[in-house]
């Protein structure tokens, strides 16, 4: 049997069954003062590296590729990786395997990808914050999350509109959201490991 998109939103309801773990993230990560001074700043790039790094593979999914025509040209890694170019320092040493890989189940990824590509959405605010704070901007320690600013809020549509349009049997909207609620439990972990 197939689910679809006509019965109830599936991105809503990923909102919903995801709504504890991304509170928990988000308030982890604002209770850091991420953007203090630039010793601080780092420690936040650092763990965006650790988690942008573990989720590449996202980007070269072979099943992701059918639905999500631009999906290549959504990774952010590079901008992330200028980041530490421009404050002159190394990237951060990898200490976990990735957990999702070309072979991930696709909705499983799918999930994944939801929440990774969901987390640009905040960080146009959060662009504002390190611009205003540390002067940190699109051109220079600020690429990650201030640009590109132009098309981020339609790319995020687009994504919630192909996940509401697939068709998922019951067992693949499981795995949807369970895909979804590993990521957050992922970066929670990661940042644990920044901020012990």
């Amino acid at each position: 049997m197939t689910i679809t998109a006509s019965q109830v939103s599936r991105a809503h309801n990923l909102k919903i069954t995801t709504a504890d773990v991304h509170d928990n993230v988000d308030k982890s990560i604002m209770a850091q003062d991420p953007f203090t001074n630039t010793k601080s700043y780092l420690a936040f790039l650092t763990l965006q590296y650790y988690f942008l790094k573990d989720v590449s593979a996202l980007y070269t999914h072979p099943e992701l590729k059918k639905y999500i025509d631009d999906l290549s040209s959504r990774q952010r890694l590079a901008m992330l990786e200028q980041d530490f170019a421009d404050l002159s320092t190394p990237l951060p040493q990898i200490y976990l395997v990735p957990c999702i890989n070309n072979n991930t189940d696709f909705a499983t990824a799918l999930g994944w990808l939801y929440v990774v590509e969901g987390s640009k959405v905040g960080a146009a605010m959060l662009g504002k914050q390190v611009q205003a704070k540390l002067n940190y901007n699109a051109e220079h320690g600020g690429r990650y999350l201030t640009g590109p600013g132009a098309g981020r809020g339609s790319a995020w549509r687009n994504l919630i509109q192909a996940i509401d349009n697939m068709e998922l049997t019951k067992t693949q909207e499981t795995a949807l959201i369970e895909g979804a609620r590993q990521a957050f439990s992922r970066f929670q972990n990661f940042l644990t490991h920044v901020y012990p």
